[in-house]
């Protein structure tokens, strides 16, 4: 008999059932698109360290490395940041810009390869004092933002409150650095901008001479231990695993504003451990250690009653996200599960995974920890 065509692997049926053209195993063997089975290509490592994380831009154009407890660019030839804790690093991209975490360092690459900080310091608290002046009676709050290096405005630290009677005005004090001052007038709720300034000041001016609204209130940065990071829809999502209540929350950014997040309100909770943020466009895909859901800006919806491995292994293409599961590979939207029909394998403790384009084909690749059980294979 000739066989003209391998299907691939196949071991989910008894093999004296199949025909001739499934593979019970495929060592160090390809299937091209036309069916036929070739030597898989080498391999050699182009740089050798001690790798926590690595990251590519959506273009292909820059790479990056951590490596010893510092960034480097794929081809070593630049360092970009040092003291990098030694937790797995994520990732993301937004337009020219690249995120990192790993739930203690952080920051955000910029197309030219500078650094720039994404956590900052909650301003200080002012101290305020009643002297001469001439504003109206009543109570005032003032309240201290900075602006980071790159024009960012952070959120407001505690705010101060004072009570002033008529004839007086305000002595504003206790910045430590550079601050936008944000007033609150006599009897007001509504901070407006008074002025910036990095020295002692008072204020005795009326209402009509404050400025914009303060926007940014009720505003943190990310907190410490979230560790997986992805875009979607003009926020960065960050999940944070809570072991005493088996729970994760997912915080999330305000829009086109990535280094302010409203923690009383701008959250997900999910059961079990997250392993996964995947951008699938109309969806953000959640796959934790026991489920895969779909979150359409409202509501989770369950894709999968089983979870994903850990690692890096999301990638898009065409409109579709590929993903490694604990049952083989996924995409999505619409969800499928693309190999369990006829292939189970033990999934991995740790996976990376990706879309690789190579001598006219293209395939998803993925690299294992090996570990786990195969759902349901033949016995």
């Amino acid at each position: 008999m000739k066989i003209t065509t391998f299907n691939g692997l196949q071991n989910v049926s008894d093999p004296l059932t199949l025909g001739l053209g499934w593979l019970a195993t495929a060592d160090n063997v390809d299937v091209t698109d036309a069916g036929k089975l070739v030597k898989r290509a080498g391999y050699g490592a182009p740089v050798a360290g001690a790798f926590t994380g690595a990251f590519s831009t959506k273009d292909f154009q820059r790479a990056y490395l951590v490596d010893g407890g510092a960034i480097k660019t794929l081809d070593g030839l630049a360092t970009l940041a040092t003291g990098i804790t030694p937790e797995p690093m994520h990732w993301t991209q937004i337009n020219g810009q690249v995120f990192f975490n790993n739930g203690t360092s952080r920051g955000i690459i910029q197309p030219d390869n500078t650094v720039i900080p994404w956590d900052w310091e909650i301003p200080p608290m002012p101290e305020l004092a009643a002297v001469t002046g001439k504003l109206a009676a009543g109570q005032y709050q003032v309240a201290f933002s900075y602006t980071l290096q790159d024009g960012r405005e952070t959120g407001i630290g505690d705010p101060a409150t004072i009570t002033l009677g008529e004839g007086q005005a305000i002595s504003i004090t206790g910045m430590d650095a550079l601050v936008n001052i944000y007033i609150a007038p006599a009897n007001s709720t509504v901070y407006q901008f008074a002025r910036a300034t990095s020295s002692a000041t008072v204020w005795n001016y009326g209402p009509n001479t404050l400025g914009a609204d303060l926007l940014n209130d009720s505003m943190d940065p990310l907190p410490e231990g979230a560790t997986l990071i992805q875009e979607w829809r003009g926020r960065v999502f960050a999940a944070q695993y809570l072991p005493s209540e088996d729970q994760t929350v997912i915080w999330f950014s305000q829009p086109l504003g990535f280094h302010l997040f409203n923690l009383a309100q701008d959250f997900i909770l999910v059961q079990g451990q997250v392993h996964m943020l995947a951008n699938a466009g109309t969806a953000l895909i959640v796959g934790t250690d026991r489920a895969i859901h779909a979150y359409d800006g409202e509501s989770l919806a369950v894709l999968a009653d089983y979870g994903v491995v850990p690692g890096w292994h999301d990638s898009t293409d065409a409109g579709q996200t590929y993903f490694w599961s604990t049952r083989g590979l996924c995409s999505a939207l619409p969800f499928t599960n693309l190999t369990e029909s006829h292939v189970s394998v033990a999934p991995g403790v740790q996976a990376g995974g990706t879309i690789v384009r190579s001598g006219g084909q293209k395939r998803y690749l993925v690299a294992l920890h090996q570990g786990g059980l195969a759902h349901n294979p033949f016995i």
